[in-house]
Parts: structure tokens; C-alpha cells; sequence
């Protein structure tokens, strides 16, 4: 049987990318550091995943086992040895936590003509793997030539609903059937060309990444600013109220049309996206997502680049209607949680430089701009 190696045990990597190497057929190997977590994968050399979407009907992760990487780096070692695949989910923080020994297993392979093995950063990051790469070159453990003979790295962009759960008298982890892993084409290479069953083989990875955070990561937050303003507490019932979530969706179907000027996405692909990504999947049942959580680091999130401005200013590139969005951004302003520090920065500010001076610190838009106008109308009408 075809083995992969998972590092990372808790839910993401149980119940998501384990998830699709099982469908795939490999038997896998999680590397923690995580006591509890290797002694939960150990105890039974299974696990149970429950189908949110379909009644929580149980599915049987089987044929795992898990190495601690501190107590038992050998053993991890000699399993990335025998891979055909190496996958991580562990936060892009943490990788080069990860990296050295992760290299001393891949310089283990040098010299044996095995197949290469591929290697994947599944993290909410820009080009992970890249990251993961270059963190075990600077390990000093291998140099890029052994990596490049042993392995390829593509990188990719993902995105699941899990948390944990306990269903049919079973502890395990609850999965949403949405899911987004697309994978770099262009690196895969022999018989690793698709290994993973379930994944996106993509040419343009950016494309992908930036719809992601376009329109799932903008239709998050907005949920949380629009909802802010009218006083909801969760994010599912601002989802839940139909003139918001037209709101939210106004504003998603103008970053879509961005994207489709942009990279040449069908308006159909962007729209089933939208509404599977985003309104299915952030109000499945036994989701409750907090606007103070959600809504949090608004500096951040209004940024130039980032999920509001970002298609904004694609929008404004092209000529289309931005509106919704900038009305979002105002929204943003508005947003008011004593125990996050950038929103306390962003209402001091605003209180004593006035809301157009903070449109153009924040957001980059310009005084006397079309969207700078646009932003500062919205918001004096919240006030």
C-alpha cells in the first residue's frame, strides 16, 4: 500500500487532507508533537469523520498511526523515506519548526534512485511550500540539489469547515462537504501528475489563491461589518437574514466580476463558488462564528491588498461597480471590540483625525478619489 506522511494531527489534518489521502488510498503517517494527539490517532488506528451535510453520517479514517517527531524523529525519518507523499498541516508559523527534520528525512532518500515523493505545504498561507522549502534549506540539513533530486514542491491553496464532534456514540471530527485543494500542475511530475484524489490541478496557483481570499475571506468579514452595524452578535444570523445576506452576496458578485476581468473566470464557476464556499458553507448547521472573532484585526482587513480593498480596487481598475464593497469598508470603521487592539487603534484614530483621514491612511484611497467618496458617504450614513 502507498504511504503518505501527514505532519500535523489535530483536525485539519485529520479531518481534511487525511481525509482525501485515505480516498486516495494511502496508508498515513501523522507526525505531532502533541502527545494527546499521537496517542488519539495510536489507540485505535482509526478515527471517525462526520459528514455534516449528509445527516452525520460516519466515515472511518483507517490505517493510520502517528510518530512523535520529538520522542521518535527515527521512525519519522524512515516513514518519509517510504513515501510517495508528504503533506503538512501545521500553520505556516510553524513550519520551520517542522523543516529541519523534515529535511533529514528527504537527504535520507538522496542517492537511492527511489521515485520523487511530493511534497505539500496544505496551509492558509501564499505559496507555502515555498516557504516549507526554503525553511529546510536555511536548516542546513540538505541543500536545494538533494531536495530537487528527491522530491517536487508544489504549491497550494486550501480551505475546509472542520471541528470536533460526537455523533452515533463516537467522538471524531465534523467535515462540511465544501472543500477547496487546488495544486500546482506545473510541478507534479511521473506518476505523481494527480496525488491526490480530490484536488484542483491548477496552471496559475495565484489565480486561486486570490479567489479565495476575494471572495470566501471578503464575504467572511463583510458578514461580520454588515452584521456589526445592525447589531448581531453571530455571524450565521447575519447570513440568515436574507437583506444581508443580499448585501454580502452584492458585494461578493463584484469581486467575482473583478476576477473574471482579472484572470478569465467564468461568471458560472465564480458564482457556484460563492454560493458553495461561502453562503452553504458558513451557515451549516452547528457553525457559530462570532462577529468580534470574525470581524477582528480591522486595519488588517481593509488594507489595500487585502479581502475588502483588494477587489475594490480591482473593481476600480476595470471600471465596474464597487460600491457594495466600499460600503463594507465603512462598515470595517465601524467596527468597535475594546479587547482587539487594531480595532481600538482604528476608533482612536477616527476620533481624533476624523473618518477621511483614516480612509486614506487605511485603505490607500485617495481624498477627492471616486472610492474615497464612495467610503466616506457609506459611513457617514452609519453615523
Amino acid at each position: 500500500m502507498k504511504t503518505a506522511v501527514h505532519f500535523g494531527a489535530g483536525k485539519i489534518g485529520r479531518g481534511f487532507i487525511a481525509d482525501l489521502l485515505h480516498q486516495t488510498g494511502y496508508r498515513i503517517v501523522f507526525v505531532d508533537v502533541v502527545d494527546a494527539l499521537v496517542d488519539l490517532v495510536n489507540k485505535d488506528h482509526e478515527y471517525s469523520l462526520f459528514l455534516i451535510d449528509n445527516n452525520y453520517e460516519e466515515r472511518v479514517i483507517d490505517n493510520v498511526l502517528a510518530y512523535n517527531s520529538i520522542k521518535e524523529p527515527e521512525n519519522v525519518i524512515k516513514a518519509i523515506g517510504e513515501a510517495e507523499v508528504i503533506t503538512t498541516s501545521v500553520m505556516a508559523s510553524n513550519l520551520p519548526k517542522i523543516a529541519p527534520l523534515l529535511a533529514k528525512g528527504l537527504k535520507a532518500r538522496v542517492g537511492k534512485g527511489l521515485p520523487k515523493v511530493t511534497v505539500m505545504a496544505c496551509e492558509n498561507a501564499m505559496m507555502g511550500t515555498n516557504i516549507l522549502k526554503k525553511a529546510m534549506l536555511d536548516s542546513d540539513n540538505v541543500t536545494e540539489a538533494e531536495l530537487d533530486e528527491v522530491g517536487v514542491y508544489p504549491n497550494t491553496a486550501v480551505d475546509r469547515v472542520v471541528f470536533d464532534g460526537e455523533h452515533h456514540g463516537k467522538k471524531g471530527i465534523e467535515i462540511g462537504a465544501a472543500f477547496e485543494l487546488a495544486i500546482e500542475r506545473g510541478k507534479l511530475v511521473g506518476l505523481a501528475k494527480e496525488p491526490i484524489k480530490g484536488g484542483e490541478y491548477v496552471d496559475d496557483l495565484a489565480m486561486y489563491l486570490q479567489r479565495k481570499i476575494y471572495i470566501v475571506n471578503c464575504g467572511h468579514a463583510l458578514s461580520a461589518y454588515y452584521g456589526n452595524v445592525k447589531g448581531y452578535t453571530i455571524v450565521q444570523d447575519v447570513l440568515r437574514t436574507p437583506e444581508l445576506l443580499d448585501e454580502v452576496r452584492g458585494a461578493m458578485k463584484e469581486s467575482a466580476a473583478g476576477l473574471a476581468k482579472e484572470f478569465g473566470f467564468t461568471k458560472e464557476s465564480l458564482d457556484n463558488y460563492m454560493e458553495t464556499m461561502v453562503v452553504k458553507r458558513f451557515t451549516m448547521p452547528g457553525l457559530s462564528d462570532p462577529v468580534t472573532r470574525v470581524g477582528r484585526e480591522p486595519i488588517r482587513k481593509i488594507s489595500a491588498n487585502d479581502r475588502i480593498m483588494g477587489p475594490a480596487n480591482l473593481c476600480e481598475k476595470y471600471g465596474l461597480e464597487n460600491r457594495q464593497l466600499l460600503k463594507g469598508v465603512a462598515c470595517a470603521m465601524k467596527f468597535v471590540n475594546p479587547e482587539d487592539a487594531q480595532a481600538v487603534k482604528l476608533q482612536d484614530y477616527i476620533a481624533k483625525n476624523g473618518a477621511g483621514a483614516a480612509i486614506e491612511k487605511y485603505t490607500s484611497a485617495k481624498a477627492g478619489s471616486h472610492m474615497y467618496e464612495v467610503i466616506l458617504e457609506e459611513y457617514n450614513k452609519l453615523a
